[in-house]
Order: structure tokens, then C-alpha cells, then sequence
């Protein structure tokens, strides 16, 4: 019951402005030719054939807008309701600036015009009307058709991009191919010309290769199999333990390792061992036990130096970062 009403208030909502028009417009007319012909004839003739007039108008409208609905055509009812719709324009601009303004005048031709023109798209759009479940349709697939554009657009754009980056970097690789041939066939020239000018014996015979990917990665860090890595090299040891000697050469007091074993225990860590991975505080405690394995105290040159004679690991960044810790601990007061 409820959706009845809703249905019988949007076909009034739909329908009220075509009919409210096309009222005024007849009432507007009847009006307009009786007072025309009161004129010519007595007042009750002169409103009767208005009367008759709007009938036979409204009529052909009526007739006109039923075959619309239906889908079908019937001449008649339209030339009946555009002729009386010309026919009434004129009367009522006629009206007007006989008896009123030109405003008036105007303002009486637009209406019965307005009134057809709302009359006919509502009868267009009852005509055309479809279900809620078919427009739920219609918008689904709208939606569809959009997204699936809007996915094309944008794969299509990354292929352009890439094939357009492709070619970019193409052009950049050939130019700078060509412009190694160039410095390449220079050289070769100049170096012709001067063996040339200047002979000389014992010369080598190849140019030693450039730097390889390999000896980059042993100067910058670890290589690795996804590429360098930008970690400092590795202290790795150089000599056996055991019995060491001066890692700077005379001078230099042997290292007690029982003395490694008690600093360590007063730091509260595990005493460090040569070849195995060392923590913070385990390469801090090494490092102090190196400091002041001498008097004066090892250098940074002399402590790396005897760290590695030592047989500790680490990076190197590491081993200089504690070490200038517990040289700052010492330089206080």
C-alpha cells in the first residue's frame, strides 16, 4: 500500500506541471476569444465558442498525448493540436496588445507554448520509464564499462611509459658507446703518432683493465649477490694465535691474555675469542685490554694492527668508532 502511494505521488509530481500549464493556457484562451468576439457578438455566443474552442483543443491534446503513450501515430490529433496551439498563440498576442501590454502580450504566447513543449516530455518520459531492477542493471554495467576504460587507459600509459623509458636509456647506452669508439680510435691514433716520433723499447703491449665490479666491491664493502653492499671492509685476522709478536715491530710488550680474561669479567661479559663474532661490549673490552697492553698506550695504527695479529674479526668501521670511545675515555681528566 505504501509503495502505491509513492507511485501515485511521483506520477502527480511528474505530471503536475504539464497540467497546471496547459490549464492556464486554456483558461487564458477562453478568456481571451470570449472578450475578443464580445466585441462582434453577444457576451454568452462570444464565450460559448470559446468554450467550444478550448474543447476541441483540449481534446486533440488528450487524443495526441494517448497515442504517444502507446508508441503509435495518428496524424490528426497532432495537426489539431499544433494548429489550435498557433491558433491560440496568435489570439492571445492579439489580447494582449488590444487590451493590455506588450509584456502581457508575450507572456500570453510563451504559455500555451510551455504548456505543449512540458506536455510532450512528459509523455516521452512515461513512455520510456523501466523498472528500478533494469536501471540497477543499466548503472552495474555502466560501472563495469568504466572501470574496465578507466584499467585499459592506465595499462596502456605504463606500457607507453616503459617502452618510451626503454628507449631513452637505449639512446643514452649507443651515445655513450659512441663516444668510447671516438676517445677509443683518439688514443689509438695519438698513440700511434707518438710511438711513431718517440720509439722506445719494453713497452707493454695491453693497457691494464679497468676497474672491475669485483675490486670496487673490496674497496666500498661486501659483495653480495644483489650487489654492493655499503658496509666498511672486514678486519679479518692475519696471524695464528698464539705467541705474538710486536705487530709494529721491537718494542712492543707481548699481550696477557690472562689480563683479556679479568677485564672482561669486571665488564661482565664472556672473555672474547679470536675468529668468533665479538659484540659491543666484548670489542670494547678488547680493545681496552690493546690500549693498554703497551706503555704508552697503542696508537690506532698500532692497536688495529695488533687486533688483527690477534686473530678478532670485525669491521673496520666498528673497531674505529670503539676505539676513539675509550680514547676519549682516557683523554678525560
Amino acid at each position: 500500500m505504501d509503495m502505491e502511494w509513492k507511485e501515485v505521488a511521483r506520477r502527480a509530481v511528474h505530471w503536475s506541471l504539464p497540467v497546471g500549464l496547459t490549464g492556464l493556457s486554456l483558461g487564458w484562451t477562453v478568456y481571451a476569444v470570449g472578450e475578443i468576439l464580445a466585441h462582434q457578438a453577444p457576451t454568452p455566443l462570444a464565450y460559448t465558442v470559446a468554450g467550444i474552442y478550448d474543447a476541441v483543443w483540449l481534446y486533440a491534446l488528450a487524443m495526441e498525448t494517448a497515442h504517444r503513450r502507446q508508441g503509435s501515430s495518428e496524424t490528426l490529433p497532432a495537426s489539431l493540436g499544433w494548429l489550435f496551439l498557433v491558433t491560440s498563440v496568435g489570439v492571445l498576442v492579439t489580447h494582449g496588445l488590444l487590451y493590455a501590454t506588450v509584456v502581457v502580450a508575450v507572456i500570453g504566447a510563451v504559455v500555451p507554448a510551455a504548456a505543449k513543449a512540458t506536455l510532450i516530455m512528459a509523455v516521452d518520459r512515461d513512455t520510456t520509464r523501466i523498472s528500478p531492477a533494469a536501471q540497477q542493471q543499466i548503472d552495474a554495467v555502466r560501472s563495469a564499462t568504466r572501470d574496465q576504460v578507466a584499467i585499459g587507459r592506465a595499462v596502456t600509459r605504463a606500457k607507453a611509459d616503459r617502452y618510451t623509458t626503454a628507449a631513452a636509456l637505449e639512446r643514452e647506452e649507443r651515445k655513450a658507446r659512441g663516444k668510447a669508439h671516438k676517445v677509443r680510435h683518439e688514443a689509438s691514433e695519438q698513440l700511434a703518432k707518438l710511438t711513431a716520433k718517440h720509439p722506445a723499447a719494453d713497452v707493454p703491449q695491453e693497457v691494464p683493465a679497468l676497474f672491475s665490479d669485483e675490486d670496487l666491491a673490496r674497496v666500498l664493502g661486501q659483495w653480495t649477490q644483489d650487489g654492493v653492499s655499503p658496509e666498511s671492509p672486514q678486519v679479518n685476522p692475519v696471524s695464528p694465535i698464539g705467541e705474538l709478536s710486536s705487530p709494529e715491530g721491537e718494542g712492543h710488550t707481548p699481550l696477557d691474555w690472562d689480563a683479556l680474561a679479568d677485564i672482561a669479567a669486571v665488564a661482565g661479559v664472556d672473555t672474547p675469542e679470536p675468529g668468533v663474532p665479538l659484540s659491543e661490549e666484548q670489542l670494547m673490552v678488547v680493545l681496552r685490554w690493546l690500549y693498554h697492553s703497551d706503555n704508552p698506550p697503542l696508537s690506532y695504527r698500532k692497536a688495529l694492527a695488533a687486533y688483527r695479529a690477534a686473530g678478532f674479526s670485525a669491521k673496520e668501521e666498528r673497531v674505529r668508532k670503539a676505539y676513539a670511545l675509550i680514547d676519549a675515555e682516557n683523554a678525560q681528566p
